[in-house]
């Protein structure tokens, strides 16, 4: 009688606990807009999938790169979200409090995190975990609250983007400041790496009939870096920037994209005017004087520079900058020094 008795009393406390649970899942998810809405019996239905999480102080809930997707719902405490720059900091974009939900848009996309979600102080959050089975049974099971949650989705997208497209008219110059912590290469100064995989995607067709793509790489580097030491070589990369924008026009954009390499973007340009500013950065950059970096005066800097252009030869940035880089490295194999054009065994240089 007595086992039975406390077998008894433990199922009476656990359904006790599991109510508490979802009413507390219940109470929380009324607070939020995203599910504010729905009725209790749909609620319920929702708090099935949610488990609330504690997180400590500094604790990180999203990385940005990895694949594990969550819908978080903050319920006491708060969260920062930061993203990684290639200066190898952090900057932060955003926070949440209790009430405020994020993570809607990583579930919804095929792709990695884009940022990092990290606990700014100790935190307890609803989080539904997510995978495309859970997502499918859901959309399968109840439509009707499917249909409620992504109509309030699209009302606060529509807001977000009201509410971007003001803050860029009113706050421009605080959005070229964050688009220079974003996209800045902290040692030349230029655009880093980042704006051509990110950023030049959507700018891309906006440029003009024409867009040309130039990547450039010293072919004796190395050189500099094994004779003088990498204080000498960081020295030669500030100067090779500077001389590059000096060639350039007001809307051309230079940028370092891998280590000593470097990449021109030339809005509404075709490709002969690309191959002349290419061959004036080529010459130009032949004739620095770097006799205060390397006390040899014999030592000059040769280049190959590879050209594509947007969208004869590719109708995307990935692939356009992709064949640049590739035609970069052919000029290079033919003896170095010279201008290539992509798809043409036909170059120009020393």
């Amino acid at each position: 009688m007595r086992i039975e008795f406390f077998s008894s009393l433990r199922i009476k406390l656990r359904i006790e606990m599991d109510n508490r649970l979802t009413e507390s899942k219940i109470k929380l998810l009324q607070k939020t807009s995203l599910f504010s809405m729905l009725k209790i019996k749909e609620l319920n239905e929702v708090a099935k999938y949610g488990i609330f999480s504690n997180y400590k102080k500094g604790e990180i809930i999203i990385k940005e790169g990895s694949w594990e997707k969550g819908l978080y719902i903050v319920e006491d405490g708060e969260v920062i979200i930061t993203k990684n720059i290639d200066t190898g900091k952090e900057i932060n974009l955003a926070s949440f409090i209790p009430g405020e939900w994020f993570g809607e848009m990583d579930v919804l996309k095929n792709a990695p995190n884009s940022v990092n979600a990290i606990a700014d102080k100790d935190t307890r959050m609803l989080v539904f975990p997510t995978n495309e089975e859970i997502i499918q049974n859901i959309f399968q099971e109840y439509p009707e609250i499917t249909a409620k949650i992504l109509h309030k989705l699209l009302a606060v997208f529509a807001k977000r983007i009201r509410s971007t497209n003001k803050l860029i008219s009113d706050k421009s110059p605080w959005i070229r400041d964050l688009r220079r912590q974003l996209y800045s290469d902290q040692l030349t100064g230029l655009f880093n790496r980042s704006f051509l995989e990110e950023d030049l995607i959507t700018l891309l067709p906006k440029y003009g009939e024409n867009t040309s793509i130039i990547i450039i790489k010293p072919d004796n580097f190395k050189e500099v870096n094994d004779m003088f030491g990498h204080e000498a070589g960081d020295k030669t990369l500030r100067l090779m920037a500077i001389f590059v924008q000096s060639i350039l026009r007001n809307e051309d954009i230079a940028v370092r994209y891998r280590g000593d390499e470097f990449a021109v973007v030339l809005p509404d340009t075709g490709g002969k005017v690309a191959f002349e500013i290419a061959e004036e950065i080529r010459s130009t950059l032949n004739e620095i004087d770097l006799r205060h970096i390397t006390g040899n005066d014999d030592f000059r800097i040769t280049v190959s520079i590879g050209i594509a252009v947007y969208p004869d030869n590719a109708v995307d940035s990935a692939s356009i900058i992709k064949m640049a880089y590739e035609t970069m490295f052919k000029a290079r194999d033919s003896g170095g020094n010279r201008v290539l054009f992509v798809n043409s065994d036909k170059s120009f240089g020393a």
